[in-house]
C-alpha cells in the first residue's frame, strides 16, 4: 500500500512512500500531511532524543530542530522507503550535535565532577511497570555507553527499529550495527553486575 505525502508547498510536490508494517490501521488514508507526520512519529523522534541526551528540555529542543530540518530537506527524501527510520536519522544526529555542544559548555562552565553528573531522566509511560530501581539502573548503564554503542541500543531497544533499519537510520552496515549491539549488550551486562548496581 502507498500513501500519497503532500509536502505543503515544499519543492517537489505530493510525495508518495510506503506503509510499513502489519499493524496497518483499517482507516486508509490518501494524503497525509507533513502535520501528520509529524503527529505519528513525534513520540519516537522525542524518545529518541530523550534516550540519549537525558534531559527532557533539550530532548524537545533536538525533536524540534529534528522535524525543521525534516521538512526543509524533505526533497532529499526517498519516498521509496518508510519515513520512520529517516526521521529518527535526522532526530539522532541532532540529539549528538545538541548533546556535544552542552557537554562543551559544561565542561568551560562547572567543575569536572559536576561536568560528568547525568542528568535525571523521565520516564516513560512503557517504564512504569518496571521496578524504580531496575530502571534507574538500566537508564544509567545505557547513558553510560559510548556514543557509538549507545545511539545503535536507543534505535533497536527503545524504538524497536530492525537491525536494517537502525543501519538505515546511522548510515552503518547491517553487520556494522550488529557488532555493535553486541559488543552493547556485553558492556551493559558488565555494567549491571558490577558492584552497588
Amino acid at each position: 500500500m502507498v500513501i500519497s505525502f503532500s509536502a505543503g508547498g515544499i519543492r517537489g510536490g505530493a510525495l508518495r512512500f510506503p506503509v510499513a508494517g502489519p499493524g496497518r490501521s483499517a482507516i486508509v488514508r490518501t494524503a497525509m500531511t507533513f502535520e501528520d507526520v509529524v503527529r505519528e512519529h513525534q513520540d519516537a523522534v522525542y524518545g529518541a532524543a530523550l534516550r540519549i541526551l537525558g534531559d527532557r528540555d533539550a530532548a524537545q529542543d533536538a525533536a524540534n530542530q529534528a522535524f525543521i530540518k525534516a521538512y526543509r530537506s524533505i526533497a532529499s527524501y526517498d519516498p521509496a522507503r518508510p519515513i520512520r527510520p529517516w526521521l529518527l536519522r535526522i532526530a539522532v544526529n541532532e540529539a549528538i550535535t545538541i548533546g556535544r555542544r552542552r557537554t562543551r559548555e559544561r565542561a568551560r562552565q562547572a567543575p569536572e565532577d559536576e561536568a560528568a553528573r547525568l542528568a535525571d531522566r523521565a520516564a516513560t509511560p512503557e517504564r512504569e511497570t518496571l521496578d524504580r530501581e531496575s530502571r534507574e539502573a538500566i537508564r544509567a548503564a545505557v547513558a553510560r555507553l559510548p556514543e557509538l554503542y549507545r545511539v545503535v541500543v536507543v534505535l533497536r531497544y527503545f524504538n524497536e527499529l530492525s537491525v536494517d533499519e537502525v543501519a538505515a537510520a546511522t548510515g552503518r552496515s547491517a553487520s556494522t550495527v550488529g557488532v555493535q549491539l553486541l559488543r552493547a549488550r556485553q558492556l551493559l551486562r558488565k555494567a549491571m553486575d558490577a558492584p552497588g548496581v
